[in-house]
């Protein structure tokens, strides 16, 4: 089946009382033993015993239970589901003010008025997420946004929710091959966009810094400098990619110290590199450090940009160049590919969010060699 569970049980319990299986006055089995029976949680069997009295079917008394009262819906009463709104679950690994809360932002926007948003973070742990997802489906989700923890598998929930057609948009991911909504920024061209910026600048030995972590997001924000790199017929050499930024990835027990550490012996082995394309805010964070740690000055000495970056006055003494995701279009967007397919089952679409780059003080002119 493909409602929600709460939908489910309801309509198993109105059935009982339209067909004559309970009468009017007569009490509807307690809500531990409606538990058992349909193998839900108590919020579920709640919303759909919360259903039935708006429908006046039920009424409520103290200390006696859930008891019938009419056998035909109330006059007036809706008996689709319409008159409530949907509840739609979000499940992201984190955010903060670099990237994500924005993206919240834009989806709490469009969703206002239209749905109820329950928000679950998973830290990044894919256990943690699958859990997540399932306590979610198990209070009546009628769909989900999800930002996936990785990109290389999908939670075997989520694969069972595609499969039956559940309300389902990924967002900041793309899963190759899976007939699933998605909405994303426009990764590669960020990538290229951040390394033709430093080519304007006269930059021709450009490092690539990034975390390893497995989302498609990065993967798509490299292929836009190696795109950048060709059109300029400059080789991107593996030296010059430095993927050993773990602190960032969600859930790591590597000390933001020890990635500063690699920085610099990173940046101390290529002498040469004038610039650096820094696939995420944190990480840049990093790079300033590790600059400043070897005396390089930014941006006489090292050019840097970045993905997102938090309001100015975070960075106040070097505000970052950096290639600005439209996050709130993404959340607002995120939530009305939801809403088309709670309106009709099997919308399936993928959709691009344009970036553009945001100058600031961490970029300057290649030094003279």
């Amino acid at each position: 089946m493909t409602e929600a569970l709460y939908a489910q049980v309801h309509e198993a319990l109105r059935a009982r009382i339209v067909g004559g299986d309970l009468a009017v006055g007569d009490r509807l089995p307690a809500q531990a033993e409606l538990v058992e029976e349909f193998s839900v949680s108590a919020i579920t069997i709640k919303r759909a015993l919360d259903m039935l009295r708006d429908e006046g079917f039920v009424t409520r008394r103290p200390r006696i239970g859930t008891i019938v009262v009419s056998t035909t819906p109330a006059v007036g009463a809706r008996t689709d589901g319409g008159s409530r709104l949907p509840l739609v679950g979000y499940v992201v690994p984190g955010f903060d003010d670099a990237f994500g809360s924005h993206l919240l932002g834009g989806l709490l926007d469009a969703s206002s008025e239209r749905a109820h948003v329950v928000v679950g973070m998973s830290r990044g742990d894919p256990e943690l997420e699958e859990r997540l997802i399932e306590e979610q489906l198990d209070r009546g989700l009628d769909g989900l946004v999800l930002l996936p923890t990785s990109s290389q598998a999908i939670p075997q929930s989520v694969a069972a929710l595609v499969g039956r057609g559940f309300p389902l948009v990924i967002v900041d991911r793309t899963l190759t091959g899976v007939p699933v909504s998605t909405v994303t920024s426009d990764n590669v061209t960020g990538g290229r966009l951040a390394a033709e910026y430093l080519f304007e600048l006269g930059h021709t030995r450009i490092a690539l810094v990034q975390s390893p972590n497995a989302v498609s997001t990065l993967d798509e924000r490299r292929r836009g400098v190696v795109a950048a790199h060709a059109a300029h017929q400059v080789r991107l050499e593996e030296s010059q990619v430095y993927s050993g930024v773990r602190s960032v990835v969600p859930g790591s027990d590597v000390t933001p110290e020890d990635d500063v550490d690699g920085l610099v012996g990173f940046l101390e082995a290529h002498p040469d590199l004038t610039a650096c394309v820094v696939t995420e805010y944190h990480s840049a964070r990093l790079v300033l450090q590790a600059a400043q740690r070897l005396g390089r000055a930014v941006p006489d000495d090292l050019s840097v940009i970045c993905f997102d970056a938090p309001p100015e006055y975070v960075d106040a003494a070097i505000p970052l160049t950096h290639v600005e995701q439209d996050q709130h279009a993404l959340g607002a967007r995120a939530f009305e590919l939801l809403e088309r397919q709670l309106a009709q089952r099997g919308d399936v679409s993928q959709d691009t969010v344009p970036v553009k780059i945001l100058a600031g003080g961490s970029t300057g002119p290649a030094p003279a060699r």
